[in-house]
């Protein structure tokens, strides 16, 4: 489930069998929420794992340029989406094996920077619910985790380079390359991390090796938390 009804399809092109349903929703609307539930349920009968996969910075800017509308888009979309999520699955998690919800939080939660503080302030708040709301389901043996990645190149990374790129007038390609070198500088492990890096711990957390770990946060950020506790 995501905005982008194109990225679906493309991903639909490169995952065979059946038992997959992609459906375009924006997921700051309770309406397309609400949408994708009753869709998934009528498709499969229920749910065992909810991944709360969703977030955007949405503005790249730093406290001052931030308005009131942004902090709102902001909550909407990194905080309230995976509260709406939660609450409308949970009556089909009680029915799993093996029910599971694992939120995609941020580093940037407990490691703020000068830029996009909204963005931050949510993603700290997505840890937080995480916790609140593993106790709350623990008697219904529901685990809740959270996964924080550091850097990882995604899409977000590949627009800010475009729009470097055009703001610049250099090689969008040289652009990218440039962003991704100095992050990776600031990274223990000296590179950035990939999507795949972030789902490993992701399909952990939702097998059975998981079932007694809960309410815990896990950094995948090639080292730059560096939290011993």
């Amino acid at each position: 489930c995501a905005r982008d009804a194109r990225r679906l399809s493309s991903l639909a092109g490169e995952i065979s069998g059946a038992g997959h349903l992609f459906l375009p929703a924006d997921l700051a609307r309770m309406e397309d929420i609400q949408t994708f539930h009753d869709k998934v349920v009528d498709t499969f009968g229920g749910l065992d794992i909810l991944v709360n996969n969703v977030g955007a910075v949405l503005k790249l800017e730093n406290f001052f340029a931030l308005s009131d509308e942004d902090w709102q888009d902001s909550f909407n979309i990194n905080l309230l989406a995976s509260v709406r999520f939660s609450r409308l699955f949970i009556e089909d998690l009680r029915r799993s094996e093996a029910p599971r919800i694992i939120n995609i939080s941020s580093i940037a939660g407990s490691r703020p920077g000068k830029i996009f503080p909204h963005y931050s302030a949510m993603k700290a708040a997505v840890s937080n619910f995480t916790v609140s709301l593993a106790n709350t389901l623990a008697p219904d043996k529901i685990t809740v985790n959270a996964v924080s990645p550091g850097p990882v190149w995604s899409q977000s990374w590949e627009k800010q380079a475009a729009d470097e790129a055009g703001i610049s007038g250099k090689d969008a390609q040289a652009v990218a390359a440039a962003i991704r070198s100095s992050t990776s500088a600031g990274v223990p492990l000296q590179r950035m991390g990939t999507p795949d890096d972030v789902a490993g711990l992701v399909l952990f957390l939702a097998s059975d090796k998981a079932s007694w770990i809960t309410a815990a946060n896990f950094p995948v950020d090639g080292g730059i938390l560096q939290n011993p506790y």
